[in-house]
């Protein structure tokens, strides 16, 4: 029985090598085939710091409009969940609708700056 298991040992062994010994033998000529890089020579395109800033500020000037609409968006969710919560607390009388009336305020803030901001930008911004 241990000379079986020795055997298996062995073969699982000879198995693991001839697989590495194949994957090594397959990559290595895409390992040859990368290009030296010269360090001397503008690899830019001609593109020049002032190009990279302005890609830097067109980026963040999406991410700030995106970031806007979120939370625009999170605002009209706010408000149309204290709607309910109103109209969830006219019909059972114990409620008290103090969080709905706090909710309707701050999902309206919400919803009314990042409408405004995008009004603004559209009509006086271009």
């Amino acid at each position: 029985m241990k000379a079986l298991k020795t055997l298996k040992a062995a073969y699982d062994s000879a198995k693991v090598r001839a697989i590495t010994a194949a994957v090594g033998a397959l990559t290595a000529p895409s390992a040859f085939a990368i290009t030296k890089t010269d360090l001397t020579q503008d690899t830019s395109g001609g593109k020049t710091a002032s190009d990279v800033m302005t890609n830097i500020d067109d980026t963040a000037q999406g991410g700030a409009t995106l970031l806007i609409s979120l939370v625009s968006i999170g605002g009209f969710v706010v408000v149309a969940m204290s709607l309910y919560t109103l109209w969830k607390a006219s019909k059972d009388e114990r409620e008290k609708p103090l969080s709905a009336i706090v909710g309707l305020f701050i999902g309206g803030l919400m919803a009314g700056v990042g409408t405004v901001m995008w009004i603004m930008r559209n009509t006086t911004v271009g």
